[in-house]
């Protein structure tokens, strides 16, 4: 049987979740969209300092139906590969007054509440019903949450003439990654909403947090690899690192503060005088200010990592494979997060030209570039003690109103 199309893809997701979503309700939902997988090349944890970050677009999609109730009731079904059933209901107020205690029903209703505060939605909004339907398995690295999120927010604003334009698909995810930072117990990955709704197909994008810009460059599956999420285990997002996570990233906003600048990256000699700003702290008996060694530390990888993410986007555009890979590689500066490095370094044994953490801090899963050739044998060996997932690329989200069932 021949494969699929992405829109063929696309489609299917979107009439599972269509009909799913009226057989529940009773009735055709208002909106339907759809949303990426998203796998990230280099620089998933800069992007408050200012620096870039290179992110794909796979091939996996999440469906989201959505329709307006009568009553003030916030309904969530959705499903996802190898996890439960995620079924609930909640208010507006119940999220007001803390009191929703499911994450994922949380995540999604503050997701509403926050279009809603930032006029996406009227403020007359009140009960929604909400239909998911992923084909991205949660823990493989790829992002099915946001997926998640920016198909919802699709779907809720389809009704403005103005959803496809690029100045709203940046708005929703800024929204999208607003609400996750407010609402989620899981630290957030900006990078992926914005790619999600704003990427490139058959490219990867160079999102620079100094500038807010959002470019193309090549995909490196047209450098002779082909890539693969590799993970132990699927079925459960990864949050153990979210309170470490918000440390490093608290304190880089408090330094921008500090130095009166819109970011780190452009303070002359950031790491030194962030160093010197957290002695003088200390010397002043501020105990919330940390180790000068650890300062040093957050604020030398954010800059090396933003110079690594910028080479490989350089690479990238010079179809310089070898120095691409070689810099994925690179071992990245000193930092305290956790990750895979064991599955990392069995990649490479097996024959993989590149691997690197799918997300250091916010997933286990590993990314591996494995040249043509090897690609099948390698697996097919993987895959007797893990999960392996081919991304293959994919399209930005799009609402599904319209299907041709030609």
């Amino acid at each position: 049987m021949a494969k699929l199309t992405e829109a063929a893809k696309a489609t299917k997701a979107a009439e599972k979740v269509r009909a799913l979503h009226t057989q529940r309700t009773g009735a055709q939902p208002a909106h339907v969209a759809t949303a990426p997988a998203t796998w990230v090349l280099i620089g998933e944890n800069v992007d408050h300092f200012g620096g870039v970050t290179v992110v794909g677009l796979g091939d996996l999609r999440a469906a989201a139906a959505v329709s307006p109730r009568e009553d003030d009731l916030i309904t969530l079904h959705a499903e996802s590969p190898h996890s439960p059933v995620a079924t609930g209901e909640a208010t507006l107020a119940q999220l007001a007054e803390d009191a929703i205690e499911d994450p994922l029903m949380r995540r999604v209703v503050g997701l509403v509440q926050t279009m809603i505060t930032r006029q996406v939605l009227s403020r007359d909004t009140a009960g929604l019903d909400i239909t998911v339907v992923s084909e991205i398995p949660v823990g493989a690295g790829l992002g099915a949450l946001y997926a998640g999120d920016a198909a919802i927010a699709l779907a809720l604003a389809g009704g403005n003439a103005e959803v496809n334009d690029p100045p709203m698909r940046t708005r929703l995810a800024e929204v999208c990654s607003h609400a996750v930072g407010t609402y989620s117990s899981l630290a957030v990955l900006r990078a992926r909403h914005t790619v999600a709704l704003r990427g490139t197909p058959e490219q990867v994008t160079v999102v620079d947090y100094a500038d807010g810009s959002v470019a193309p460059a090549p995909h490196p599956g047209k450098l002779g690899v082909r890539i693969f999420s590799i993970a132990k285990a699927w079925g459960q997002p990864y949050g153990e690192q979210k309170e470490r996570i918000a440390t490093w990233r608290g304190f880089i906003d408090d330094a921008v503060g500090n130095f009166g600048v819109a970011s780190l990256r452009e303070l002359p000699d950031n790491v030194d005088r962030v160093v010197e700003w957290v002695e003088a702290r200390r010397d002043a008996g501020d105990e919330t200010a940390p180790e000068p060694q650890t300062a040093r530390r957050w604020v030398q990888f954010c800059e090396t990592e933003t110079l690594r993410s910028l080479a490989a986007a350089k690479a990238l555009r010079s179809r310089r494979g070898n120095e691409l890979f070689t810099l994925l590689n690179s071992p990245t500066e000193a930092h305290d997060l956790e990750t895979p490095d064991a599955l990392v370094k069995l990649a490479l044994q097996r024959g993989a030209t590149a691997a690197r953490p799918a997300a250091a801090g916010t997933s286990q899963a590993v990314i591996a570039f494995v040249p043509v050739q090897e690609a099948d044998e390698f697996a097919k060996v993987f895959a007797k003690d893990f999960h392996v997932l081919e991304i293959r690329p994919g399209e930005a989200a799009r609402l599904e109103d319209q299907v041709d069932n030609a």
